[in-house]
């Protein structure tokens, strides 16, 4: 079951990466969201996964790589979580553009595991590359 949690949270990154929307849209819920966390308030404005599909949609050529690595998952019967480091790199770039922290919540329905929520920190300093 942990395999299937882990597997889940990366296809909505690779599909970012080839800008495959339907890939995305397979792995998470209806009104799945992503906030970010940092600033003065602590937290940042919401956006709703279907927005950023829909923006990934209407990109051309490669996306940027958002890579992560050493995922700890913790599941309690429908309820997952999934907290790991992340490094993207803007395309047709080496240099990591920034990392943090990508936390998946993931509910199990009928349909599979699904993420409906998404919380991460970013950063552009203190950053280490993820083997590939």
């Amino acid at each position: 079951m942990t395999r299937d949690v882990v597997a889940d949270p990366a296809l909505p990154l690779n599909g970012i990466r080839t800008r495959d929307t339907t890939l995305m849209r397979a792995a998470v819920a209806a009104g799945a969201t992503l906030v970010p966390v940092g600033g003065p308030t602590g937290l940042g404005a919401p956006s709703t996964i279907d927005a950023i599909i829909e923006r990934t949609g209407k990109g051309t050529g490669p996306a940027n790589d958002e890579q992560i690595e050493k995922p700890m998952v913790q599941i309690d019967n429908q309820l997952a979580s999934l907290w790991a480091y992340f490094a993207l790199t803007r395309v047709g770039e080496t240099k990591i553009d920034r990392c943090g922290t990508n936390l998946f919540l993931l509910r199990k329905g009928p349909d599979g595991w699904k993420v409906f929520q998404i919380a991460a920190t970013s950063r552009t300093e203190g950053c280490t590359a993820i083997a590939k």
